[in-house]
C-alpha cells in the first residue's frame, strides 16, 4: 500500500496526528520485515539439512538472494527520492525511503489490522491529545487551572514566532527591506565570540554591533514560594489567576553599580549616567534611563529602542527554568523594584516596535507585558492591547477578548467599546449589522467620545450634535485635573482615531450616530434620559458613577506618565504631578518594596524637589546650582549607609561587564 493511501485512510478514520500514527505504523511494518527475514533464514537451513552439505553454494545462493533484495530495496528508494523535501540529506532519505517502501509492501489485511491497534493506542491517556488537553489546563507545569483560568490564559498566551520585529518586516515588505534598515543579518558566529549567541531568546535578539558580555548582568530571577515571608504568602493566596509567581533579584555586583547609579540620578548628572551605561553595557536601569534621556534631548529612538532591546537582553539571561513568556502563566511581583523594570522594558519595547510599524510585534509583547500581573496590570496594558490588536489586523481576537476576558472589566473601557465595534465591522465589511449595534450602545454608555473622536478624525458632524447636553462631559469647574473618564478617552483617542478616518468607517460611524440620537431622543424630558434595553441603561450608570470622578488609579496615571502624551500630564492629580519620578521606576506603587528605599528617600533635600533628565517630575525646578554643591558630601554618606545596609562594602570588586574597564 501506498504512503498517500495509507494517510488517506487514516484521515477517513480520523486520526490528525498524521506524524505520530505514521511512526508506529513504520516501526511495526519494521517489525514484521525483520520477522519475515528471520523466517526466510530459518527456511534456508533447513534446506540445507535436506540438501545436502555443499556450502560453497549455499553462500553463493545466499550472497545473491541477498543482492536481489538489496536492488530491490535500491529501487524502491529510487521512487520514493522524488517525493523527498528539496534540500533533504541523501542519508535521511534513503531512511525514510527504506521504511516507505516496507510500508507499501503491506497488505491491506495487515493494514487493517495495525489501524486497530493504533486506535487502541491514540486512545490511552498517555496519547499526545490527552497531554495537549493537560498542557491546557496547565497539568504539564504542575498547576491546574479551572475552565475560567483556561480561557483568560489563552487570550494572554504568545506566538514566539510573533516576536521578531525584523521577521515582519521581512514579511512585510521582504529581505531588501530588511537589509536597508540595519538587520543583525548571518552573524552567529560573530556574536558568540562576544558572548551574545549562546542561546536563542525570545524578547530580544542581539546584534553584532552590541557591546561584548563579560560577566552575567546579574538579574536572576527565582520563584515565590510561601514560606517567603506573611507579604509573599498573601500574594499567591489572593491570585485567581492560577499562575505562578517569580520575582527579580539583584546580585551584590549588580548593587554596587546601582549606588553608582542611584548617585548619578540624584546628583542630577546625566553624562555620569552615560558612563556607567558605557562601562557596564547591560545595567538594566541604566539603560532604561539613558534611553528616555536620548528620547528627550536628542529625539535619537533608533539608539533609545536598541538600548532598550540589550535591556530586555539582561532580563531574559537571568530567566528561571520555569518561567515562560509565552504560555500566559508567568507572573512577576510589581511590588519589588528589581522587578518593576522588567515591566517599564517591555512597555518601551512595545513603543519602539509600533513607531517601526510592527503592529503584530507590539500586539504580541503587549500580550506578554499584561501577563505578568493581568489583574493589577501596573502600566496599564489593557489601554494598549486593543489597538495594537486593530492595527495588526486581529479584529476576531478583539471581539473574543471582550467577551471572553473576565479578570478586569474591559467593558467599563471606552477604548474597548469602540474597538469592538469596529473590530466586527471589519469582519463584516459592511453596516446595519451587529457592528451597528454594537456602535450605537458604545456611544450611548461613553458618549463623550464622539465630539473629541470626531474633531481628531476629521469625520464631519452636524455641530448641534455635538453640543447635545447628552455629550457634554460631567466636571467640576474648580478642577483643573481631568476626570478617569477625560484621561481614558483621550488616551483612546489619540491612539485610535486614525483607524476612524477612512471614508466607510467615518460614513458608518455617522449611521451609528443618527441611530443613537433617535434614542436618545426617545428618552423623555431629561436630557440624559435614553430608551435602550436594561442592560445598556444600567452599564451606562455604572460608567458615571466609576469613572466621572478625579480619584485617577495609580496604574492609570503610571501609564500616562510613559505613554509619550506630554499634553496628558498635565491633567494628572496634583500629588502625582508633584512627586519626583524618574525615568527607570515611574510612579512607584504604594505598596513598595524597595532594597534601596534609605538611599532613594536622600532624593528630597532642604524642602526641593530634583528634575532628573528622562524623569517625570514638574519643570518648576529647573534652577538647582545652590541645591548642587551641597549634595556631593550627603549623597556620598548616604553611599557609604546603603554599601553597610546591603552588604557590599567598599571593598567589593566593580562588575564589569565590558572588556572596555579593562583597559581603563
Amino acid at each position: 500500500m501506498s504512503s498517500r493511501a495509507v494517510r488517506r485512510l487514516m484521515k477517513e478514520r480520523g486520526h490528525d496526528d498524521l506524524e505520530e500514527s505514521a511512526a508506529l505504523i513504520e516501526k511495526q511494518a519494521k517489525q514484521i520485515g525483520s520477522e519475515e527475514r528471520e523466517e526466510k533464514e530459518q527456511a534456508a537451513n533447513l534446506f540445507d539439512l535436506l540438501g545436502g552439505n555443499d556450502a560453497s553454494d549455499h553462500d553463493s545462493d545466499q550472497d545473491s538472494s541477498k543482492g536481489a533484495i538489496e536492488e530491490k530495496e535500491e529501487n524502491s528508494i529510487t521512487k520514493q527520492e522524488p517525493v523527498k523535501k528539496a534540500g533533504a540529506k541523501k542519508k535521511k532519505g534513503k531512511k525514510k525511503g527504506k521504511q516507505a517502501a516496507k510500508t507499501e509492501d503491506m497488505s491491506m489485511k495487515e493494514f487493517e489490522a495495525h489501524l486497530k491497534e493504533l486506535d487502541e493506542q491514540l486512545s490511552t491517556p498517555n496519547s499526545a491529545k490527552e497531554d495537549d488537553k493537560k498542557a491546557g489546563r496547565g497539568e504539564a507545569l504542575g498547576v491546574v487551572l479551572t475552565e475560567e483560568q483556561q480561557q483568560n490564559r489563552a487570550l494572554l498566551m504568545v506566538d514566539a514566532k510573533h516576536l521578531d520585529s525584523e521577521s515582519e518586516i521581512k514579511r512585510l515588505f521582504g529581505s531588501a527591506a530588511l537589509k536597508e534598515a540595519g538587520g543583525r543579518g548571518n552573524g552567529r558566529r560573530a556574536l558568540q565570540q562576544r558572548g551574545l549567541g549562546s542561546r536563542r531568546l525570545a524578547l530580544s535578539h542581539p546584534k553584532p554591533t552590541w557591546p561584548p558580555m563579560m560577566a552575567s548582568p546579574g538579574v536572576d530571577m527565582r520563584q515565590l514560594a510561601a514560606e517567603d515571608g506573611p507579604d509573599t504568602k498573601q500574594l499567591l493566596d489572593s491570585d485567581k489567576t492560577g499562575g505562578q509567581w517569580f520575582a527579580i533579584e539583584h546580585s551584590a555586583r549588580f548593587r554596587t553599580v546601582q549606588l553608582e547609579f542611584l548617585s548619578a540620578v540624584i546628583t542630577n548628572d546625566a553624562d555620569r549616567i552615560a558612563a556607567i551605561a558605557y562601562q557596564h553595557p547591560y545595567h538594566v536601569d541604566a539603560l532604561l534611563q539613558l534611553s528616555e534621556i536620548l528620547k528627550q534631548t536628542g529625539g535619537d529612538f533608533g539608539e533609545a529602542g536598541t538600548l532598550v532591546e540589550r535591556a530586555l537582553y539582561s532580563f531574559e539571561q537571568g530567566f528561571a527554568s520555569r518561567f515562560s513568556i509565552t504560555n500566559g502563566l508567568g507572573r512577576l511581583d510589581f511590588r519589588r523594584i528589581e522587578s518593576r523594570g522588567l515591566f517599564l522594558a517591555l512597555f518601551r519595547h512595545m513603543q519602539f516596535m509600533a513607531r517601526r510599524g510592527c503592529w503584530r510585534t507590539a500586539s504580541e509583547v503587549n500580550k506578554v507585558l499584561l501577563s505578568l500581573d493581568p489583574v493589577q496590570d501596573p502600566y496599564g496594558a489593557l489601554l494598549t492591547l486593543d489597538f495594537h490588536a486593530m492595527k495588526s489586523r486581529q479584529y476576531d481576537y478583539v471581539r473574543q477578548f471582550y467577551d471572553s476576558w473576565t479578570w478586569s472589566s474591559v467593558s467599563m473601557l471606552p477604548g474597548w467599546a469602540y474597538s469592538r465595534a469596529l473590530a466586527e465591522f471589519m469582519l463584516e465589511k459592511k453596516s446595519g449589522g451587529k457592528s451597528t449595534d454594537l456602535l450605537v450602545e458604545a456611544i450611548l454608555v461613553f458618549p463623550t467620545v464622539i465630539p473629541v473622536l470626531c474633531t481628531k478624525a476629521n469625520i464631519d458632524i452636524d455641530p448641534v450634535v455635538l453640543t447635545h447636553p447628552y455629550f457634554e462631559e460631567r466636571q467640576i469647574t474648580a478642577e483643573s485635573a481631568m476626570t478617569h473618564m477625560q484621561l481614558l478617552v483621550q488616551l483612546f483617542v489619540e491612539r485610535s482615531s486614525a483607524l476612524f478616518r477612512t471614508p466607510e468607517v467615518a460614513r458608518w460611524l455617522q449611521e451609528g450616530l443618527l441611530l443613537a440620537l433617535e434614542q436618545i431622543a426617545l428618552g423623555g424630558t431629561c436630557a440624559r434620559d435614553i430608551t435602550a434595553a436594561p442592560q445598556v441603561v444600567e452599564r451606562r450608570q455604572q460608567v458615571e458613577s466609576q469613572l466621572c470622578t478625579y480619584v485617577i488609579p495609580e496604574r492609570i496615571s503610571r501609564h500616562v506618565l510613559v505613554a509619550d502624551m506630554d499634553a496628558l500630564k498635565a491633567g494628572l492629580p496634583e500629588q502625582v504631578r508633584s512627586a519626583t519620578s524618574y525615568a527607570f521606576d515611574p510612579l512607584p506603587p504604594s505598596n513598595d518594596i524597595n532594597i534601596y528605599a534609605e538611599l532613594v528617600g536622600g532624593m528630597q533635600l532642604n524642602d526641593n524637589l530634583m528634575n532628573m533628565p528622562g524623569g517625570f517630575a514638574p519643570e518648576d525646578f529647573a534652577d538647582l546650582d545652590a541645591l548642587n554643591d551641597a549634595e556631593p558630601e550627603v549623597v556620598m554618606g548616604l553611599i557609604e549607609r546603603m554599601r553597610q545596609l546591603l552588604g557590599t562594602g567598599g571593598g567589593l570588586e566593580d562588575p564589569g561587564t565590558s572588556s572596555d574597564e579593562d583597559a581603563q
